[in-house]
């Protein structure tokens, strides 16, 4: 296996969860793999509107949004251009967090879009 190598079981399933409500809600997303992260980009701007990280008991998701934009996101634990591009992180550490981290990701492409 030498994608999402850190993630388990469990976090996997998540995002499986994720991505197929994700792409009904909108179909246009591109969704990606590679080792440690999972994406989507917009079709329109070519860029990455959200990064997920699955991890053994958790996924960090990454957004564009302003951590003002809801008391569930909090401020993002890495630095410089990185910080900028996606400002807030929201964890999804149980299953009945997935649609919250849906709303997000949407929220994401829509605030890239006007941007």
């Amino acid at each position: 296996m030498d994608k999402l190598i850190t993630s388990s079981i469990t976090t996997l399933e998540w995002l499986g969860i994720i991505k197929f409500k994700v792409e009904k809600k909108t179909q246009s997303l591109a969704y990606d793999e590679s080792e440690y992260w999972a994406s989507f980009r917009s079709p329109e701007t070519k860029r990455k509107i959200a990064y997920l990280q699955p991890q053994k008991s958790q996924i960090r998701l990454f957004t564009r949004l302003d951590r003002s934009f809801d008391n569930s996101l909090k401020p993002t634990p890495s630095s410089n251009k990185w910080a900028e591009t996606f400002p807030s992180i929201f964890l999804i550490r149980a299953k009945n967090s997935i649609d919250k981290a849906c709303d997000l990701i949407i929220s994401s492409y829509k605030e890239d879009l006007c941007g």
